[in-house]
């Protein structure tokens, strides 16, 4: 499916884990938002946004403000059979970067974010682009 090849790997935190805890994972896995995770359970996404606008700005103590005062809850995900299309309508219209992938039980598979897809399109018009100067260039019947 199109939607597992460009979802990335999804790192998650339990709600009792710290903002710096989130932030030290952010930065060590590279990635701009991480799932919080009860169990199985998706109950939330923290997003480095998150962490400016509700500690830093605020003035909170990172290392001991929890994930759970910070989260956004009630996380939108979409389908793995979802297309592309459809996954960045969701996106631009909550006005976020990152949307968790998931199974038809709700169980998270991946990540998309929009660099991934945003990566993945100018990968496929720069094929796109170089067939057609190659069909453009191709000395034919009628060429």
């Amino acid at each position: 499916m199109e939607m597992n090849r460009i979802a990335r790997r999804a790192h998650s935190i339990a709600p009792r884990a710290t903002a710096l805890d989130a932030s030290r994972m952010m930065i060590d896995e590279k990635v701009g938002a991480v799932l919080v995770l009860e169990g199985e359970r998706l109950v939330g996404i923290v997003s480095e946004r998150d962490i400016v606008a509700r500690v830093v700005v605020t003035g909170r103590d990172p290392a001991t403000t929890l994930v759970s005062e910070i989260m956004t809850g009630g996380v939108r995900t979409v389908s793995e059979g979802a297309s592309l299309l459809s996954a960045l309508e969701v996106m631009h219209e909550g006005r976020f970067r990152h949307l968790p992938v998931v199974d038809q039980a709700g169980s998270v598979l991946g990540m998309l974010s929009v660099r991934d897809v945003l990566r993945d399109r100018l990968g496929e018009l720069s094929l796109k682009n170089s067939d057609l100067v190659n069909f453009i260039s191709t000395d034919g019947s009628g060429g």
